[in-house]
């Protein structure tokens, strides 16, 4: 239920508040910290298939509330939902702030891409890669600090 209305309050911010929407990605931090708290909660497969249908499950709400072709939200999503957990392992990476922070980088900048790049393959939308470059990397910059304060 917690999560639910935490989905239903990032979805909230990024359609309703510009700033927000144009400047950040929260749902990419929502899937990353669903992954570290369901990867302290079990381990293993169980945490990885936890994450992972939470990822698609708001991949797909970002895919229907965007009215885009239904599928890259889901499959970025559901692709950072399965590397939360993988990345946190202690044979990984054992988690600290800057690990942290360093993935939510890495895990924004993948998410702009494959969103992007699954939706120019599939529609044949045209974007400008210095615009889209510019656009994920100010995103990534924004969602930095939830890399540092967000503890498993």
């Amino acid at each position: 239920m917690k999560w639910m209305l935490l989905v239903a309050l990032v979805f909230l911010l990024q359609t309703q508040f510009y700033f927000i929407k144009d400047f950040s990605n929260l749902t990419v931090i929502l899937v990353y910290y669903f992954g570290l708290k369901s990867h302290q909660r079990s381990t293993g497969s169980k945490a990885e298939l936890g994450s992972v249908a939470f990822g698609v499950f708001v991949g797909l709400m970002e895919d229907v509330i965007s009215g885009a072709v239904i599928g890259p939200g889901v499959l970025s999503k559901g692709l950072l939902g399965l590397m939360t957990p993988v990345v946190f392992t202690d044979m990984v990476f054992k988690w600290t702030p800057l690990w942290g922070a360093i993935i939510v980088v890495i895990f924004t900048l993948f998410d702009g891409l494959v969103l992007i790049g699954s939706r120019m393959v599939f529609t044949g939308i045209h974007v400008t890669s210095v615009t889209l470059l510019q656009v994920i990397c100010v995103q990534s910059l924004f969602n930095m600090p939830f890399g540092l304060l967000l503890r498993p």
